[in-house]
């Protein structure tokens, strides 16, 4: 009886540390692997010529390349094993390593121009599969090709996103060191907050707040109204940098300058209007001399 438990308990064991051998060659492949969704050509910015995401068990990076291949931009957001093995799953479920390794337009489809050239690529250990897909249009690609894209698009939108919390900081810290308010300005409160769903994504935010004088910007030297003046500062926050900022709807803080107003059409008629009767009674004014 005794030699049969120990039989058992030594089975046990040796199973126990081949699944535990199995985990561990598994977790191995995982840290190796990548998966790489680029971009390249088309129409677009010159600084964003290729554009590359690379996904691993530990983070998302989106990076962005002019049209030398000089390195522009990077963004990088954390990731983790579990949420990475479902993307290699994804990837086994659609069949992504018996897929062809290019796709364009079939027979009698419409040729679509300036969307440069799609290169997908699932790299594990000494293994890299890459399907490449040119031009880069979903209707050239199966369906499974499609959703693995789709969700790769989400990723890098991930990357490339701001959190509310962050886009707030940056905003408030932004106006703080800002000419008008750095000057005089004092109880800075955010009114609104709205994310754009733009890609990438814009974060809209409204800021009031009081200045001890009147007028915008660095006023030193300037002579102005010892008044107290109340304001409010729209901004935009995208890819954690402001992109705009006008106050009152009159000062535009990034270029420090007034907002050129806007000619109303109904003041532009009225001018047009006024000036072609003047010019009538000028000319009836005329005929009426020469009759004299």
């Amino acid at each position: 009886m005794l030699v049969l438990l120990l039989i058992f308990v030594a089975g046990c064991t040796e199973k126990k540390s081949q699944i535990s051998k199995g985990a561990t060659a598994e977790d191995a492949t995982l840290k190796d692997a990548n998966i790489i969704h680029k971009t390249y050509g088309g129409f677009t910015l010159p600084e964003m010529q290729m554009q590359e995401l690379t996904v691993n068990s530990t983070a998302v990076v989106f990076t962005t390349s002019d049209t030398e291949g000089n390195f522009m931009k990077k963004y990088e957001k954390p990731f983790n094993e579990t949420a990475f093995k479902e993307l290699i799953t994804l990837f086994e479920n659609n069949k992504f390593l018996e897929m062809n390794d290019s796709y364009t337009p079939h027979a009698g489809q419409p040729i679509v121009t300036d969307v440069g050239t799609l290169e997908i690529s699932l790299i594990e250990g000494n293994k890299t599969k890459t399907v490449k897909v040119d031009p880069y249009f979903s209707d050239y690609m199966p369906e499974r090709l499609q959703e693995i894209d789709s969700k790769l698009l989400e990723l890098r939108a991930y990357a490339l996103s701001t959190s509310p919390q962050e886009a707030e900081r940056i905003g408030r810290t932004w106006v703080e060191n800002a000419p008008t308010y750095s000057y005089d300005g004092f109880d800075l409160k955010l009114e609104n907050h709205t994310i754009l769903e733009t890609i990438p994504e814009q974060h809209f935010l409204t800021y009031t707040f009081t200045s001890r004088q009147g007028g915008y910007g660095n006023r030193t030297g300037q002579m102005t109204i010892q008044v107290i003046t109340p304001h409010k500062i729209e901004i935009i926050v995208s890819e954690k940098n402001v992109t705009s900022a006008v106050i009152d709807g009159e000062w535009d803080e990034l270029s420090q300058q007034p907002i050129p107003k806007e000619t109303d059409a109904n003041d532009m008629n009225n001018t047009t209007e006024a000036s072609a009767e003047g010019k009538l009674v000028e000319m009836k004014y005329k005929i009426t001399e020469e009759n004299n």
